[in-house]
């Protein structure tokens, strides 16, 4: 399984991260992910091993 972090809790899956996300209640697009230090789409498949930081991000006016 692929490992995602997620505000300091770790999570674990196969397949899109936005789908992913999704599954465990977030909302994909507020955040910005990250793999081996090189922002991904979110439409990125991820599978076993492979780790994944997504971050939250705000905009604002």
């Amino acid at each position: 399984m692929a490992h995602v972090t997620v505000g300091g809790k770790d999570y674990e899956g196969n397949g899109r991260i936005d789908s992913l996300m999704q599954s465990w209640g977030f909302y994909p697009d507020s955040y910005l992910y990250i793999m081996e230090g090189v922002p991904v789409p979110s439409d990125t498949v991820i599978s076993d091993d492979e780790k994944v930081d997504a971050v939250r991000v705000a905009s604002g006016g």
